[in-house]
């Protein structure tokens, strides 16, 4: 009897230690943004703004480029494809400040996003009187932390 109860104590605590959910496996590295930069380029109005980047995925090894061309004008909540068209660049705004903007990219299929601001003292940006008008570029890598949608 003692046995076979602790036979049944032990498969039990083997089968919860199994179905507890692994932190680390759930867990995705953050996006890396290098190249990242903000322009308007003219002194024409309306004023429009380049904006883009070089990503790296280190989840799924995927590398892929991201830029937008935006507006005022143009609707606040816009989506542009990556090269790689399984990411999306989203300005949930617009851009009416390139010097601290809001930005976002996900997966194409809805099943990863993140968001977040660029400003700070890695975000150097520079008037000019002339074409362009002003430039911003962010030093360094720029790290989005992602996680799984729904």
């Amino acid at each position: 009897m003692k046995i076979s109860s602790m036979s049944a104590l032990a498969l039990a605590a083997a089968a919860t230690t199994m179905a507890a959910p692994n932190p680390q496996a759930q867990a995705l590295k953050p996006l890396e943004l290098t190249d990242v930069s903000a322009r308007i380029p003219f002194t024409t109005m309306p004023q429009t703004t380049l904006f883009g980047f070089s990503l790296k995925d280190p989840n799924t090894n995927i590398e892929t480029k991201c830029s937008s061309y935006w507006s005022i004008g143009q609707a606040g909540n816009m989506s542009y494809n990556c090269t790689d068209k399984a990411y999306q660049l989203k300005l949930p705004n617009g851009i009416y400040n390139i010097e601290e903007f809001d930005f976002g990219i996900a997966r194409a299929d809805g099943s990863e996003s993140g968001r977040s601001t660029l400003k700070g003292e890695s975000w150097k940006c520079e008037k000019g009187a002339e074409e362009p008008l002003e430039s911003c570029e962010w030093d360094g890598v720029f790290h989005l932390n992602i996680a799984k949608s729904g």
